[in-house]
């Protein structure tokens, strides 16, 4: 295991060392797109900016292409750089976000996946990022089951979003989330159907003839913000992921 933040990784804008910046800071960590439903969790997550960004916590945008719905934009792979740019523009232009963005990279090792939209294709390996990311995630779901058969509690929620166990198999969607902590190791994954508030709009956006039935309240949206801000502030407070403290205590 090693810190995400030791991680090797362009910005959208060509620079290397892109992670650097963060050590020392909690992050959550988004593996973003465009044309795609969930596409307007970039409100909800420039709101998580506006509040908690600083000297202690930043939102990280990370442009993946292995999940595209109707009306995405890049079609065929030119280049991670340029990729990445398309989609921060994407985010300034629809949503006036200030967090950062990756270069565009691959997040899931398979060959092709078939969507009911339609074929998408996938381009190559997954980036070290995510190969990091899931394999830090496996090794927390089996601390946590050591400890809980040690009698051990972590709380849980009952959005079912929330509610998900993340099994450490590779990513659901876009726009999983992933709270790291300032040492750069996960403490918490959240699904990617967290922080959605209005689908069907958002998809709507890029296709408007896409239909989707999607059943989310106002209560749902106002809990999960509230959890994920939960768990930022507790980041911003120092608090480790539990691989961390394993690896202190190892």
């Amino acid at each position: 295991m090693k810190s995400i933040y030791d991680i090797e990784l362009n910005s959208a804008e060509g620079d290397s060392n892109f992670l650097e910046q963060y050590k020392g800071k909690a992050t959550l960590i988004v593996n973003t797109t465009v044309g795609c439903g969930n596409a307007n969790q970039l409100g909800p997550l420039q709101r998580l900016q506006e509040l908690y960004a600083g000297p202690d916590f930043q939102v990280v945008a990370i442009p993946t292409n292995d999940y595209c719905g109707p009306g995405i934009t890049y079609g065929d792979w030119v280049d991670g750089i340029s990729c990445g740019m398309d989609s921060k523009n994407y985010g300034l232009k629809e949503y006036n976000v200030t967090f950062n963005y990756s270069e565009m990279i691959n997040s899931i090792p398979a060959p092709d996946i078939s969507f009911p939209s339609g074929e998408v294709k996938v381009y190559g390996e997954p980036h070290e990022l995510y190969k990091e990311i899931q394999r830090q995630v496996r090794e927390i779901n089996e601390i946590k089951r050591d400890l809980e058969a040690k009698g051990e509690k972590f709380r849980t929620y009952n959005s079912p979003p929330l509610n998900r166990e993340y099994s450490g198999e590779w990513m659901n969607g876009n726009f999983e989330k992933y709270l790291v902590d300032k040492d750069g190791f996960v403490i918490k994954h959240f699904h990617c159907d967290v922080l959605n508030s209005d689908v069907e709009a958002s998809l709507k956006r890029e296709n408007p003839n896409a239909t989707l039935n999607v059943n989310i309240t106002p209560e749902m949206i106002k809990e999960e913000f509230e959890v994920v801000s939960e768990f930022i502030e507790k980041a911003i407070a120092g608090q480790k992921s539990l691989l961390s403290l394993s690896l202190i205590n190892a």
